[in-house]
C-alpha cells in the first residue's frame, strides 16, 4: 500500500465513522432535519389523514381503481371502509397485495402517496359511500 493510501485511510476513516456518528445522531444540521431510530412501537401513520385536497385525490383514485371490487360498502371484496387495519397494515396491503384474495399488489400502480390518499379517503367515509 503506498504512503499515500495509508495517510488516506488513517485521515478518512476516523472522518468518515466520526461524521456518521454525529450525523446519526443529530441530523443534519444545514438541513435542519434531525435523524431518529425507529423503535418497534413507532407507528407509520397516513400524512394525508383530513387533508381535503388529498381526501379528493383519494375518492379519484379509489374510483378508477378500487370500486370495481369494493363496491360502495363492500361488494365481491371486503368492506374497506370499515376495515380495522391500521395505517400501516393498510399501506402493506394495497402496495403487496394480499395472498390466497384476490386483493392484487398495487405497489407497481400506485404511490405509496397515492395509497395513502385512498386511505385518507377511506377514513373520511367510515360508514361507506351512498349512490
Amino acid at each position: 500500500m503506498s504512503a499515500a493510501a495509508k495517510l488516506g485511510r488513517r485521515i478518512l476513516l476516523p472522518l468518515a465513522v466520526s461524521a456518521a456518528l454525529f450525523f446519526g445522531a443529530s441530523g443534519v444540521p444545514w438541513l435542519g432535519t434531525p435523524s431518529r431510530l425507529a423503535y418497534a412501537d413507532d407507528a407509520i401513520t397516513d400524512p394525508f389523514l383530513g387533508q381535503p385536497d388529498a381526501i379528493a385525490e383519494g375518492d379519484d383514485i379509489y374510483h378508477s381503481k378500487c370500486i370495481i371490487c369494493h363496491g360502495l360498502k363492500g361488494a365481491r371484496a371486503p368492506n374497506i371502509f370499515a376495515s380495522t387495519l391500521t395505517d400501516e397494515q393498510f399501506l402493506e396491503v394495497v402496495i403487496n397485495g394480499r395472498k390466497g384474495t384476490l386483493m392484487p399488489a398495487w405497489g407497481f400502480r400506485l404511490s405509496p402517496d397515492d395509497v395513502w390518499k385512498v386511505h385518507a379517503f377511506l377514513k373520511a367515509h367510515p360508514d361507506g359511500l351512498s349512490l
